[in-house]
C-alpha cells in the first residue's frame, strides 16, 4: 500500500510518500514541499498546487491519501485560504481515484510521538529515526506530511512497526531511487537541494 500525506497550504504545501508492506514495514519513497508564489493572486496559486499534486501522484502512484484537517486559525482569512487549498487537493484526489482519509495535526502527532503538541523539530527527528534517513535539509512541511502518511498507516491499517527500518532496493525504479540518491549525494557534499521535489525536477 502506498500512501501520500499532505500538509496543505497556499504558500507552502508539503507532501510525503510512504509504502506500507504486507509485513507491516514502512519505506520512505519521496518527500518535499511545493513553494507557491505568494506574490500571485489565490487562483493561480491554487492552479499550481493542483498541477504539482497531480504530477507527484502520477509519478509515485499512491493508492491512498491522508490530508491534514483544517485547524481553527486566529485569522479567518488564513482559515479560508487553507480551506481552498484543501478543496483543490480533495478534488484532485477524488478525480485520480485515491482512497481519501483525513487526520488532525494533533492526532497525527499523538500517534507518531505520543504528544499531540510535539514541536515540528521533534516530529522531523522521529521521522528520521522511523524511516532511516536524515531529513535535516527537508522543510518541516515535508516531514509533517510524512508524519501524516505514517500516522494514517498506523491508525487505519492495524500496523505493527517493530521493524520499521527502510530498505530501498537497488532494482527500484529511478523515481523511487530519488530518496537514496539524494541522501548519498548529501553525505558527499555534492548537493544542496532543500527537498526531493527539487531533485525530481533536476532529474
Amino acid at each position: 500500500m502506498r500512501i501520500i500525506g499532505i500538509d496543505p497550504g497556499t504558500r507552502i504545501a508539503g507532501y510525503g510518500v510512504v509504502d506500507l508492506s504486507e509485513q507491516k514495514n514502512l519505506k520512505a519513497i519521496a518527500a518535499g514541499a511545493w513553494k507557491l508564489d505568494a506574490q500571485k493572486e489565490l487562483p493561480p496559486r491554487l492552479a499550481t498546487l493542483a498541477i504539482e499534486f497531480r504530477r507527484v501522484v502520477e509519478t509515485y502512484k499512491p493508492s491512498h491519501i491522508c490530508l491534514e484537517l483544517s485547524f481553527l486559525a486566529d485569522n479567518p482569512r488564513t482559515a479560508l485560504f487553507l480551506g481552498h487549498a484543501r478543496g483543490v487537493i480533495l478534488s484532485e484526489a477524488h478525480q485520480l481515484g485515491l482512497v481519501i482519509s483525513e487526520i488532525s495535526a494533533t492526532s497525527a502527532k499523538k500517534i507518531i510521538s505520543g504528544n499531540g503538541r510535539a514541536e515540528k523539530s521533534a516530529i522531523a527527528k522521529i521521522m528520521s529515526s522511523m524511516l532511516g534517513f536524515n531529513f535535516v535539509n527537508l522543510p518541516y512541511d515535508a516531514t509533517d506530511a510524512l508524519a501524516i502518511a505514517c500516522a494514517d498507516a498506523m491508525r487505519n491499517r492495524n500496523s505493527s512497526f517493530a521493524n520499521s527500518s527502510v530498505t530501498l532496493e537497488s532494482n527500484s525504479s529511478s523515481n523511487e531511487n530519488i530518496l537514496i540518491d539524494w541522501q548519498k549525494k548529501r553525505k558527499k557534499g555534492r548537493i544542496h537541494l532543500s527537498n526531493f521535489a527539487s531533485l525530481l525536477k533536476a532529474k
